[in-house]
């Protein structure tokens, strides 16, 4: 059995999950949910990542929505104690995330996780179940997709101007569907996984939504191939950070139409360390890109996955078995 091969099984059940999120009422319940309401989001880990993208979505829409790290909910108790609480864990059973619960003690507690019996769920007054079915690899994959497909879905539902809907989460679908299928591009991934192997420090930068997914393909890179990796926003690493590059660094790019100008100036200013350079999403110049090419309503799930089948690569080229990571478990009590 090749390593990984729980990590690669569910990464392709992904677009199978979204079609039946297309099929299912959850984005228009979390909608009525938040709509009007002061909103915090919590998580942990990967859901703390969805967490900030989905109070990104929300703000943009004109809901007043901040995203908080669960463990520091205590620090954050006299901002957002009172509020309507959205409590993302795929698992349902995070510590650290009950804790937050209790101490926020929200007037309305929605949990968006995959199990429905979970003691999260029973403590919520409404639960959106995502599920993706038993995910047996500690990196998670579908529950982190189909969390964002929910927010990002039901945000736009709450302004009733988005182009997310049914339709285009099924095109999405197919069309990641199709690039898991294509062999010539899940060589070129592999071929950038062997290259990356050779790096001392990966940063990913993004804008916008895609500061949420460089922070979230970050870690996947650090859990399943102990390479060290971080995400930026693009912006800010540009103020500093940007010190770290040189021969031994890697610098992947998240990049779409709306954060181009923004991601593009460290990826340029890249080239006079001699960093290794990817983009995911879209193109810029002559850098190699890695991923499909998909429509904007739901992006965001592209990028996810293409850094998902780049952190499986990177730890197979590495030797590590991405399902079951050092000193991890699935959650955390």
């Amino acid at each position: 059995m090749s390593l990984g091969a729980a990590f690669e099984r569910e990464i392709r059940e992904q677009p199978d999950v979204w079609r039946r999120i297309a099929a299912s009422p959850d984005a228009a319940d979390f909608a009525g949910a938040v709509r009007g309401r002061d909103v915090v989001l919590v998580g942990s880990g990967s859901s703390l990542f969805v967490a900030m993208l989905g109070a990104l979505a929300l703000r943009r829409r004109g809901v007043r929505a901040a995203a908080i790290a669960a463990s520091e909910a205590g620090f954050e108790r006299g901002a957002y104690c009172g509020r309507t609480v959205v409590a993302l864990s795929q698992s349902g059973r995070s510590a650290d995330v009950l804790r937050a619960v209790e101490v926020l003690r929200p007037e309305r507690l929605i949990a968006v996780t995959n199990d429905a019996e979970a003691p999260l769920a029973k403590r919520a007054d409404l639960v959106i179940d995502v599920a993706a079915g038993r995910e047996s690899a500690v990196p998670a994959t579908k529950t982190v997709t189909s969390m964002v497909a929910v927010l990002l879905w039901g945000a736009g539902l709450v302004s009733g101007t988005s182009d997310r809907g049914r339709d285009a989460l099924e095109r999405v679908a197919s069309d990641v569907e199709g690039w898991l299928a294509d062999d010539v591009a899940l060589a070129d991934v592999a071929a950038a996984a062997a290259r990356l192997a050779l790096r001392r420090t990966i940063a990913v930068v993004g804008a916008g939504y895609g500061v949420a997914i460089a922070c979230e393909l970050a870690l996947k890179i650090k859990e399943s191939t102990y390479v060290h990796a971080e995400g930026f926003s693009a912006g800010e690493f540009r103020h500093g950070s940007a010190a770290i590059l040189d021969a031994s660094t890697a610098l992947v790019g998240i990049v779409d139409d709306a954060s181009r100008a923004i991601v593009e100036r460290p990826l340029g200013e890249a080239a006079r360390s001699d960093s290794l350079r990817y983009t995911i999403g879209a193109d810029v110049g002559d850098l190699p890109r890695l991923g499909p090419l998909v429509a904007e309503p739901f992006n965001t799930l592209a990028w996810l996955v293409t850094g998902q089948v780049l952190a499986l690569a990177l730890g197979r080229v590495r030797g590590i078995d991405g399902d079951a990571p050092r000193g991890l478990s699935k959650f955390v009590l």
